[in-house]
Formats: C-alpha cells, structure tokens, sequence
C-alpha cells in the first residue's frame, strides 16, 4: 500500500510539471503572437508566477522517486540515474536562465507606454537562450517519462536524453523561424 501512495505521488509531481511547462509554454506562444503590450504583460505575468509549480512538483517527483529508488530499484538502473540528472539539470534551467529572462520581459513589458509591443519588447520575447531552454526542459520531461516507462539501459538512456536535448533545440528553431516568416523588422518597426 505504501508504494503504491509513494508511487501515486511520484506520478502527480509528473502531472503538476507537465501542467507547468504547458502553461509556460502557452504563455510564452502567447507573448510572441501578441499585437498588444497588455497582452504581453498579462502573458509573462503568468509565467512568471507558473515558475513556482517547477519546485514543488520536483520535491513531488524527487522525494518519491528517492524512496522508490532505496526500497525497490536501487541505484544500478542506468535509467534512474539518467533521469535523476535530466531532472536535476531542468531544475537548474528553470530559475537560472529562464526566470530571470521572463521577468525581464514582464518589466520591459510593464515600462512600455505603447499599446503595441515595441520591437526592443519582442526581441526580449524571442530570446533564443529563453526558447531554446524551455524546449530542452520540456523534451528532457519527455525523455525522463520514456525512459520511466522503457527502462533503457546507460547508453539507450544516454541517447535518449541526446535526442531530447537535439530535439528541443530544433523545436525552439522552428517556432522562432516561423514567427520571424510571419513577422518581418519592417512590420515590427511600423508598430
């Protein structure tokens, strides 16, 4: 009964971070389709208080993954350690590069006196390091729930988590490259 609590637990940290990086990422597609500052500030608003769930739900799939780990698994699956490492890097993505980054929107949101973002704004917005982070977090959740359900030994682990990281990057290039077909400096410098 336990482990199946502890697993239950283990599997909503997983449910509240896949929730979190969904609205960031809506949020974030939100900023960079928006024709209005309000728009924009609304939308990193969000996300910067969305930033909070990224703790919680790793304490929810840490301390359970833990306990799992001593009392059945142990530390010789590659899997686990693989996805410990994944887990952990996104924990250090989160507050380092991109809070910081979104709060820098949400302050260059709140100083503009337009009602259309100025083209200084949506640089901010298309902050490649910002995109190219949030993708690789939300590609490396994926590959931490593939190697969960897959259990993969070290190098299926290695190249599993390689494909997340490539596959984040060329997520963030498509959406950028998209946006700016869409959207061309002279557009931008008639708002």
């Amino acid at each position: 009964m336990l482990y199946n609590v502890v697993l239950f637990l283990h599997i909503l940290g997983a449910v509240i971070m896949f929730m979190a990086i969904a609205v960031l990422a809506l949020s974030m597609l939100s900023m960079l389709h928006s024709k209005d500052t309000e728009d924009v500030k609304r939308w990193s608003g969000i996300a910067v208080k969305i930033d909070a769930l990224f703790p919680l739900s790793t304490l929810l799939i840490l301390v359970p993954a833990l306990y799992l780990v001593f009392s059945e698994w142990g530390w010789g699956a590659s899997w686990i350690n693989v996805s410990l490492v994944a887990l952990l890097g996104n924990s250090f993505l989160g507050p380092v590069i991109n809070l910081r980054r979104l709060k820098g929107i949400l302050a260059a949101a709140e100083a503009e006196t337009d009602t259309v973002p100025s083209s200084g704004l949506m640089n901010k917005v298309r902050d490649r390091v910002l995109w190219n982070s949030v993708s690789i977090m939300t590609m490396l959740i994926v590959g931490i729930l593939f190697l969960m359900a897959v259990k993969l030994a070290l190098v299926g682990s290695l190249i599993t988590m390689a494909l997340a990281v490539a596959a984040g990057f060329a997520l963030s290039n498509f959406i950028l490259a998209k946006t700016r077909q869409e959207t061309s400096t002279d557009t931008v410098s008639f708002r």
